[in-house]
């Protein structure tokens, strides 16, 4: 699996000498965006999704950076329905903070108002698989890139599944135990399988909240409060609320990623993540999910 990752990169660099690349990111969408220089242009806003397999661009930024469609396919959502033809372009080199990439597959997709998803773009951390190592700093809003690994052999380690380079998990609340997909593009904060949501200790009824818009179909937002604390590897989230898809899988966004820290070892094919998360929910709103190829 990691030689599929390397392909996509087109990059291989070895631990012991590839230093540790520290950038900054913004979560003001509540989403980490962060500065990324395309074909030697830029630097331009971009969210670093652990939900994406790979990259995604608008149209506009099609133009200003003078690609060049290189071929057509077919995306799906993870919620099913009919697949969306699009059209795919090449990325030929990325730099965040001096970590290069390059020979990105890249959908050309307008997937909402950039003021309000604060990007043009969309890239996932697999597409930096080469450098061995990709960290999530939710305590200091940085992402690292490279360098030596932050978690021991003591932590809870997991091997990636067969949804990787998306990360599943197991997540516990209470006696229920359900496979969760660590989604940074998402900026809520727990989203619950709905057949399963009625297992947990809710602290009120479930009501409509709000929708969400996957690429074919918009889905209705169930929520309920409830007093209780997930678990996730070495990482514990207090939650206050909680949400409901029609997916057979949870998704946990960066609103519960507040304060804790998230390790991905391409070179191992694991992951790990750790810490006491202090939850933040964004605003209410229909929030337009990623396709998935």
């Amino acid at each position: 699996m990691i030689s599929t990752f390397l392909a996509v990169t087109g990059l291989a660099i070895s631990a012991a000498d590839d230093p540790t690349h520290s950038i900054p990111f913004d979560l003001s969408s509540g989403r980490p965006v962060i500065e990324l220089t395309v074909n030697g242009q830029g630097p331009y806003p971009f969210v670093f999704d652990t939900g994406a397999s790979g990259a995604m661009i608008r149209s506009d930024m099609v133009e200003e950076l003078g690609l060049e469609i290189t071929g057509t396919g077919q995306v799906g959502s993870p919620a099913g329905g009919e697949p969306v033809e699009v059209e795919y372009t090449m990325l030929e080199s990325v730099d965040l903070g001096g970590a290069q990439a390059g020979n990105i597959r890249s959908i050309i997709i307008d997937f909402g108002d950039p003021g309000q998803m604060g990007s043009v773009g969309v890239i996932g951390p697999n597409a930096f698989a080469g450098h061995g190592r990709v960290a999530f700093d939710f305590s200091r809003n940085r992402v690292e890139i490279g360098g030596a690994m932050h978690h021991g052999e003591g932590a809870s380690w997991m091997d990636f599944s067969a949804t990787a380079p998306i990360i599943e998990i197991p997540l516990t609340i209470g006696d229920v135990t359900v496979p969760v997909h660590i989604d940074t593009g998402n900026p809520s904060v727990l989203n619950f399988p709905k057949d399963r949501i009625d297992d947990l200790p809710l602290a009120g009824p479930l009501q409509v909240v709000g929708e969400a818009r996957t690429i074919d179909r918009v889905m209705q937002i169930m929520g309920a409060p409830i007093d209780a604390v997930a678990r996730v590897g070495d990482a514990e989230i207090p939650l206050s609320d909680i949400t409901g898809f029609p997916l057979p899988f949870a998704n946990m966004g960066s609103g519960a990623l507040r304060g804790l820290y998230l390790e991905i070892d391409w070179s191992e094919q694991r992951f790990a993540i750790s810490g006491t998360a202090e939850p933040a929910n964004p605003r209410r709103r229909i929030m337009r999910r990623a396709p998935e190829e």
